[in-house]
C-alpha cells in the first residue's frame, strides 16, 4: 500500500481546484470505491423506484436484495481480502508478477462456488421475485466476489485515470440502463435489477482489464497462495473480524424488536439500517486522510528508519531515524484523530438538515448520531490497526479486530435489552475498546522497535514440515505438467 500514497501525491502538484478535486476523487476511489458506488446505486435506484411508482413493498424487496447481494459478498471475501494484499505485496517484492493474476482467478473460484450455492438458496426464497429477477440478484452477489477482491489488486496497478473512468461507466451504465430497459417494455423491477448487474459486470471487466495492461498472465497454479496460510494465517481472521465487527450491530437488529421479515429469508431493520447507512459515510475523511497523509508522510520516516539499518548506517544514523520515525509516526495519529472529530461535528450538524427533510425521525436521528461517534472511533481504530500491520505486528493487529467485533457484538446485545434510546452504543463501545488495545499496543511496539526489529526474529532458520507448502507445491507440479505436456518437455 505505501507506494499508492506517493502515487497520489503527484497529483496535488501544482495550483488550481479542478486539480485538487481530481486528486481527492482519485484517492476517494482507491479507499471506497466500490463503498462509493455501492450507496451512490443504492440512493439512484430507491429514487428511480420511488419516482417510477413502485409499490412500497416491492421497493423494499429490491433494495432487501440489492443490499443482501453485496453485503454477503462482502463478508465471504473480506479475510481473503487482507490476506491476497500481502500475497500480492509478497511477489511483487520477489518480482514474481505471474503469480499475481492466478492468484485473483484461484481465489474468486474458492469463494464463489460455495457462495454461489449458499446464495442461491438465499435468493430462491424471495417469493415475489420471477426466476429472471432471481437470476439477475444472484449474478450481481457472484459478480462482487471478484470485484470486492479486486480491489486488493487494482491499486498495484496505479493506473487511477483508468480506475476513476472504469468507475463512472460502472455507476452511469447501472443508473441509466434502467430507464432504457423500461423504454423498450421491461418491468421496473428487472429494468433495475438488470441495469445494476450490468453497472457492476463493467465495472468487473474494466478493473481486469487495467490489471491485464500492468501484470502478466502468469502460468502458475491458480491456488499457489494457499503457501501463504502457513506465514500469514492471522490476517485472514483480523480481516474477517474488522469486517464483520463493523455490520455486526446491523445483523442482529434485524431479528431485533425494530426488525421484520421482507421477504423469505430477507429481513431489514429499516429505522436502524437507513441511520447507520448515513452515519457510514462520516468514515470517509480519514479513509482519505490515510492514504494521502498518512502513506507518504509516516511511510518517508518509516522507509528512512529500516533503510538505516539494512544499509549499514551508523549508531546515530540509525537512532536520528528512529526518533524521526516515532515522531511523524505520532504526529499523523493526531492528525487523523483531529481531522475525525472535526469531520464528525461538521457531519453531524449538517446531515440533520437533510435527514430531516427526508424523513428522518427523532429516534432515527439519535440513532444516527450514535453511530457517527461509534463509526469515527471505528475507523481510526482501523488505521491504528493498518500501522500495526506496517511494523508486521500482526497478532497485535488480530486482537485490535477482534476487540471491535466483540465490543460491539456485546454492545449491541445490552443495548437491545436497554431500549431504543440505547440502540448505536455497540458501535461506540467496540470503536472505543479497538482505540484503548491499539493505541498502548501500537505505543509499545514502537518504544520497543529495536528489541523487536532485532532480537524478536528467530536465530537459527529452522526446517519444519509444512502442509500448505507442500500442497500447494504439488499444485505448482500439476499446473506445469498441464502448460508442458510430456512431448513438449521433452524437446525443452
Amino acid at each position: 500500500m505505501a507506494g499508492i500514497g506517493f502515487e497520489l501525491k503527484k497529483l496535488f502538484v501544482g495550483n488550481g481546484v479542478i486539480r485538487k478535486l481530481r486528486a481527492y476523487a482519485y484517492a476517494a476511489v482507491i479507499c471506497s470505491g466500490t463503498m462509493l458506488l455501492a450507496i451512490l446505486l443504492l440512493l439512484g435506484i430507491q429514487a428511480m423506484a420511488q419516482h417510477y411508482g413502485m409499490a412500497e413493498h416491492m421497493r423494499e424487496v429490491l433494495v432487501a436484495t440489492m443490499v443482501y447481494a453485496l453485503f454477503l459478498s462482502m463478508l465471504m471475501t473480506s479475510g481473503a481480502q487482507m490476506f491476497l494484499s500481502r500475497y500480492v505485496a509478497d511477489m511483487m517484492y520477489q518480482n514474481q508478477l505471474g503469480r499475481v493474476l492466478p492468484s485473483l482467478i484461484g481465489a474468486a473460484l474458492v469463494l464463489m462456488v460455495p457462495g454461489g450455492i449458499l446464495y442461491g438458496f438465499m435468493v430462491a426464497s424471495a417469493r415475489e421475485l420471477t426466476l429472471i429477477q432471481k437470476a439477475l440478484n444472484w449474478l450481481l452477489f457472484m459478480e462482487l466476489i471478484p470485484v470486492w477482491l479486486l480491489m486488493s489488486y487494482i491499486t498495484a496497478a496505479k493506473d487511477y485515470r483508468a480506475i476513476l473512468l472504469t468507475f463512472l461507466a460502472g455507476v452511469l451504465l447501472a443508473l441509466a440502463g434502467g430507464p432504457l430497459l423500461r423504454l423498450l417494455g421491461v418491468d421496473t423491477l428487472t429494468a433495475l435489477m438488470a441495469g445494476l448487474t450490468v453497472g457492476y459486470g463493467v465495472m468487473l471487466v474494466g478493473m481486469l482489464h487495467v490489471l491485464l495492461r500492468y501484470f502478466p498472465r502468469g502460468q502458475g497454479s491458480l491456488l499457489g497462495f494457499i503457501a501463504w496460510f502457513s506465514h500469514t494465517p492471522d490476517l485472514l481472521l483480523t480481516g474477517f473480524l474488522s469486517m464483520t465487527g463493523a455490520f455486526v450491530h446491523i445483523i442482529l437488529m434485524w431479528f431485533s424488536p425494530l426488525g421484520s421479515v421482507v421477504t423469505g429469508y430477507y429481513r431489514q431493520a429499516s429505522l436502524f439500517d437507513s441511520a447507520a447507512f448515513y452515519a457510514y459515510l462520516v468514515t470517509l475523511p480519514t479513509n482519505i486522510n490515510f492514504i494521502i497523509s498518512v502513506e507518504v508522510n509516516f511511510y518517508s520516516a518509516y522507509r528512512e528508519y529500516f533503510s538505516a539499518i539494512t544499509n549499514g548506517g551508523t549508531m546515530p544514523q540509525i537512532q536520528l531515524a528512529r526518533a524521526r520515525m516515532s515522531r511523524s509516526l505520532w504526529q499523523e495519529i493526531t492528525n487523523l484523530i483531529v481531522v475525525q472529530i472535526f469531520a464528525m461535528v461538521v457531519y453531524m450538524l449538517l446531515a440533520r438538515y437533510f435527514l430531516t427533510a427526508i424523513g428522518f425521525t427523532t429516534d432515527m436521528m439519535h440513532m444516527f448520531r450514535m453511530m457517527c461517534i461509534g463509526y469515527s472511533l471505528y475507523c481510526i481504530g482501523t488505521s491504528l490497526m493498518m500501522l500495526q500491520l506496517y511494523y508486521n505486528d500482526r497478532y497485535g493487529a488480530m486482537a485490535t479486530a477482534a476487540a471491535f467485533f466483540a465490543g460491539n457484538l456485546i454492545g449491541t446485545l445490552v443495548s437491545l435489552r436497554l431500549g431504543m434510546l440505547y440502540y448505536g452504543v455497540g458501535v461506540i463501545a467496540g470503536g472505543l475498546l479497538m482505540y484503548l488495545v491499539a493505541f498502548p499496543r501500537l505505543a509499545r511496539y514502537v518504544r520497543r522497535i529495536d528489541y523487536n526489529v532485532y532480537c524478536s526474529q528467530p536465530v537459527f532458520n529452522e526446517v519444519t514440515h509444512d502442509r500448505w507448502k507442500e500442497l500447494a507445491g504439488r499444485l505448482e507440479a500439476r499446473a506445469a505438467r498441464r502448460y508442458h505436456p510430456p512431448a513438449q518437455r521433452a524437446v525443452l
